[in-house]
């Protein structure tokens, strides 16, 4: 039997090719040597599970041909901060209430970074208004309030990114 937690067996996990949207903003085919990478941040594996069923629909969809799109998990904000130290990523979601170190400090130390700082970065939250005006203040791309629909996550991230 398998002893690894959930976020441990998806780590980097490989969700399919990509992009094949000529003329999209960003030039997506530039991206078919390093692809694209997502951090996910988030405590709850059934909403780390919708997040991934999302992005895999995300790759299979609008992003079929060149482009490879990976998927990393992290369960707080310091496993976040140790891959983003790490390795490139084009995009963090992250939930803002989680153990240890929450999104609203995680979000702190990403727009404190100047390595980290570009990344843009979606908070999902259950929380009110209040999580909302304090997320954005601290530099939050974008604020989904949970629960939230599948195709607000595809949308939003496609902006993100600027995927058309």
């Amino acid at each position: 039997m398998n002893n690894e937690t959930p976020s441990q067996t998806r780590r980097g996990q490989h969700l399919g090719a990509t992009v094949s949207s000529p003329g999209s903003p960003r030039g997506l085919e530039a991206l078919a040597a390093t692809g694209l990478s997502i951090l996910v941040v988030e405590d709850n594996p059934h909403i780390m599970e919708m997040y991934s069923y999302a992005l895999k629909k995300l790759a299979a969809g609008e992003l079929r041909g060149k482009v490879p799109l990976e998927v990393h998990y992290a369960a707080d904000g310091h496993g976040a901060l140790a891959q983003l130290w790490q390795r490139p990523f084009q995009l963090v979601v992250t939930d803002l209430y989680m153990p240890v170190m929450d999104g609203f400090a995680l979000v702190e130390r990403i727009r404190g970074d100047e390595k980290l700082k570009h990344i843009p970065v979606l908070a999902i939250s259950a929380g009110g208004a209040d999580a909302q005006e304090r997320a954005l203040g601290l530099g939050v791309n974008s604020y989904l309030q949970k629960p939230v629909r599948f195709a607000q996550v595809l949308e939003t991230v496609k902006h993100l990114l600027e995927i058309q």
